[in-house]
């Protein structure tokens, strides 16, 4: 398998470039074209951004609120799931990218401490001190995993009590 050239990577299309919004400080990271709607996946170093195959701005999200990505490599297809449960983003890439590592890398970096546990009913919760990369700022997250109801009253109270070690660890 050859190995991704920097040096050969064609540069990002001005017309998707200039659809994403840039903040003082911030750059694009990495790109790659959705093969199945034309549309581009863009990271910068604060956000996940897609433009849409027309060159418009669909949507452009903080790293602190995405939770995981997976590549599928049998099928070309990166995935990234968000903590507020909402749909999936998914892409079909097949070209060689840079996006699926910026993706882990900028996940990673969000991350200040988590913590995870299992309910009485085998299902995971997480709770999470992450960091906005724009403003520096912390933000408290309790991501239920499937299943798990956070309205129970034995599963918030262990939630809020980890999450209340965390905070003291983080010097909230």
């Amino acid at each position: 398998m050859a190995l991704f050239d920097r040096r050969r990577r064609p540069a990002l299309p001005a017309q998707v470039r200039s659809a994403v919004p840039l903040d003082s400080g911030e750059q694009v990271l990495a790109w790659a074209q959705d093969e199945g709607t034309g549309g581009h996946a863009v990271a910068t170093t604060h956000h996940i951004v897609l433009v849409g195959a027309d060159g418009i701005l669909a949507w452009r999200r903080p790293w602190h609120e995405a939770e995981a990505a997976t590549w599928q490599g049998e099928s070309s297809l990166l995935t990234l799931t968000w903590v507020d449960g909402g749909p999936p983003s998914r892409w079909r890439l097949t070209e060689p990218s840079l996006l699926q590592q910026t993706l882990r890398e900028r996940l990673q970096a969000s991350v200040v401490l988590a913590d995870e546990f299992r309910t009485a009913g085998r299902r995971k919760v997480r709770v999470v001190i992450r960091q906005d990369l724009a403003s520096g700022g912390l933000v408290e997250q309790t991501i239920a995993g499937r299943g798990a109801d956070l309205g129970d009253p034995d599963i918030a109270r262990e939630a809020a009590q980890r999450l209340a070690r965390l905070r003291s660890e983080v010097g909230l």
